[in-house]
């Protein structure tokens, strides 16, 4: 076959051009636009196209109108990594014969391919008029292959959007399960983790079991399974009834052909796909296989992205807690401070309730606070004596220093309005923006108790630290002020816990 390919990303148009050409392809021509894919198909009659979503001269869609145009018998296979359904369907309507998902295997390619060529000669014996009744049943097959197909792409799609939503490892297993199960042949499924000794499964998820029938949380494998399950790198195997009690040690007896679907990160099994059957054959639909196949790689790239975007989150995190330590450690008085300014806002934020979503929040941004003054010169920061106006402009501007700083980090809105309203008051003298009240977001109302408090009862160079019963006083003074009333009670209340005489 003479075959054109038109992607823009040369690595993959030259691979893809290599494998095609080691199937014993006529001519493979590897176009990065869609005008110079235009110019060789008016040069030259190819017997395929495949044909990218995104070029950069023109929509791939546009191209495949173009195309159809020139030459509407050439097949023209459809690519894209970011496939949407309205896209996908608009495809099949101007002509495409298939639509392939990135990312793709070789084998992909070629089972198109076969199908391809399937198709062509149907439509050439159509357009030929040979055998009109047989062409028009054979057409309507083609027409159910499609609609197949276009179906199959909307779950394909489906499973795509489900995985991208999903940020944490919590909820990626339970919609591992419940997108398998979703599958119309498959009756239960489970998700399991495979520890590194692999002598074990953990169970993670389950979905279509009734509590008395349920696999245990732990099963062993054998030896023999541990190898063929995880051990020879096939995308899945299938189980007998009468097999899996041998293959699992401790399961329970059943009655129904199980599908393992092992879950690889890097080539390391990382954990297994369990699912269940409702009919008694071994063979699987293709398009069930496919679809198993496709969320299992999906999910394993999310679980890897997963661990990639919180190692880098830690390492920012590291990095600016190493900075912190850094800066405060340049004054001897004020250090660890904002260790203890976050367990005080903490512990407020607890006696008002505060969602465990906001803890989290205040943790993190909380031993960030003062991480502005990185900003600010040494000798205003460690000045042993009253700064002047200038200089205390100077101090003012570290808030919204800080939320510059952590702008690129990925942090919550409300992580970042501590950082940068821990210094606006409740009646509306602060900065840097000026709030007022309840316009205050509530934790950075919190944080700011907790971070008078400490810098009252930490010694400056320029004064000596107050007493207790001086800085709860001075703090009462300024309640409905300063202070929101209600965060400062709050805070009274952590005091009385945890100072020695108990208030």
């Amino acid at each position: 076959m003479k075959i054109l390919i038109v992607e823009d990303d040369v690595m993959l148009g030259e691979l893809l051009q290599e494998r095609l050409l080691r199937l014993q392809h006529e001519r493979v021509q590897v176009c990065l636009t869609g005008r110079e894919a235009l110019e060789a198909i008016k040069e030259e009659a190819f017997d395929c196209a495949f044909v990218d979503l995104r070029l950069p001269d023109m929509d791939g869609l546009q191209l495949l109108s173009a195309i159809k145009e020139h030459d509407r018998g050439l097949p023209v296979v459809m690519m894209s990594g970011f496939p949407t359904m309205d896209i996908t369907i608009e495809a099949m309507r101007k002509g495409a014969s298939d639509f392939l998902t990135k990312p793709f295997t070789l084998q992909d390619v070629a089972l198109t391919l076969q199908r391809i060529i399937k198709e062509r000669q149907l439509l050439l014996q159509n357009l030929s008029l040979q055998l009109e009744i047989q062409a028009r049943r054979e057409l309507e097959e083609v027409n159910r292959k499609l609609e197949r197909r276009v179906n199959e792409q909307t779950r394909l799609f489906h499973i795509s959007k489900e995985i991208d939503e999903i940020h944490s490892s919590d909820d990626l297993y339970p919609r591992i399960v419940h997108l398998a199960s979703s599958l119309e042949s498959v009756e239960k499924v489970s998700f399991f983790l495979v520890p590194r000794d692999r002598s074990t499964i953990v169970g993670m998820a389950n979905c279509g079991w009734k509590a008395e029938d349920c696999w245990p949380q732990t099963i062993k494998l054998s030896e023999e399974r541990k190898r063929k399950l995880l051990g020879n790198g096939a995308s899945h195997a299938i189980i007998d009834p009468d097999e899996i009690q041998r293959c699992f040690e401790n399961a329970p007896q059943t009655d129904r052909i199980l599908s393992c679907w092992p879950m690889r990160i890097r080539g390391e099994p990382f954990g297994l796909l369990l699912a269940f059957h409702k009919d008694g054959s071994r063979s699987r639909p293709s398009e069930e296989t496919r679809l198993l196949d496709f969320l299992i790689t999906k999910a394993s790239l999310a679980v890897e992205n997963m661990a990639l975007y919180e190692s880098l989150i830690s390492n920012f995190y590291g990095i600016l807690k190493s900075l912190v330590n850094a800066l405060e450690a340049r004054d001897l008085y004020t250090g660890k401070h904002s260790e203890r300014v976050t367990r005080y806002a903490s512990e407020t934020a607890g006696i008002l309730d505060c969602s465990g979503a906001q803890l989290e929040s205040m943790q993190t941004a909380g031993y960030l606070h003062d991480i502005g003054k990185i900003g600010v010169r040494d000798s205003i920061l460690n000045k042993p004596g009253p700064l002047s106006m200038d200089e205390y402009e100077i101090v003012k501007k570290h808030p919204s220093i800080g939320d510059s700083i952590v702008s690129e980090l990925g942090l919550s809105p409300e992580e970042r309005s501590i950082i940068r309203h821990h210094h606006e008051r409740w009646d509306g003298a602060g900065y840097p923006d000026g709030l007022s009240g309840e316009q205050i977001p509530l934790l950075a109302r919190i944080l700011s108790v907790a971070d008078a408090f400490d810098a009252m009862t930490s010694k400056r160079a320029y004064r000596n630290a107050m007493s207790l019963d001086q800085a709860l006083a001075e703090l009462f003074k300024n309640r409905g002020k300063q202070f929101d009333p209600l965060a400062l009670d709050a805070f009274l209340e952590v005091v009385k816990k945890t100072s020695p005489n108990g208030g």
